[in-house]
């Protein structure tokens, strides 16, 4: 991931506590950005794809660590990321039997669901190394070329 400005769009940063709290303001960072950039109609996607990515990076990341939120536009896509400091941490696709009424909400696996919606709305999902040892990024990517977030 890059900062600053890359040949046909903008990027946007922001480094967060590793803390349950920055989830929040990871989507508000996120929201204010895609309005900037006068991009509204992909929020909500956009949005759903930065809480469930910025979710799993702070359950991944030690006490008083920081994750970073990524956002740029690139090559007719908005990127999303975030770097957490769990790098031997690969995110996993669980395999997710039954519906959300199936689940017991007072057991301690309840999750598994988060990275089904990312993947979801995204068009692309990758992981990879980030530059700081021990570090990587999970990201996806929405294609901004169609008319709507949903549209084929």
């Amino acid at each position: 991931m890059v900062s600053g400005t890359v040949a046909s769009g903008a990027v946007e940063q922001r480094d967060l506590l590793a803390a349950r709290a920055s989830v929040g303001v990871a989507r508000r960072f996120v929201t204010g950005t895609l309005r900037g950039w006068g991009l509204e109609r992909y929020e909500e996607a956009a949005v759903a794809i930065i809480s469930e990515l910025a979710t799993n990076a702070v359950e991944v990341s030690a006490p008083g660590e920081t994750v970073r939120v990524h956002l740029s536009r690139r090559e007719g896509e908005l990127w999303l990321g975030v770097r957490d400091g769990a790098g031997g941490v690969r995110p996993v696709l669980r395999e997710v039997v039954g519906s959300v009424e199936d689940l017991d909400a007072s057991g301690a696996d309840f999750g598994g669901w988060g990275l089904r919606l990312a993947r979801h709305y995204a068009d692309r999902f990758w992981v990879e190394a980030a530059d700081e040892p021990g570090c990587k990024w999970v990201c996806a990517a929405i294609d901004i070329t169609r008319r709507g977030p949903c549209e084929a």
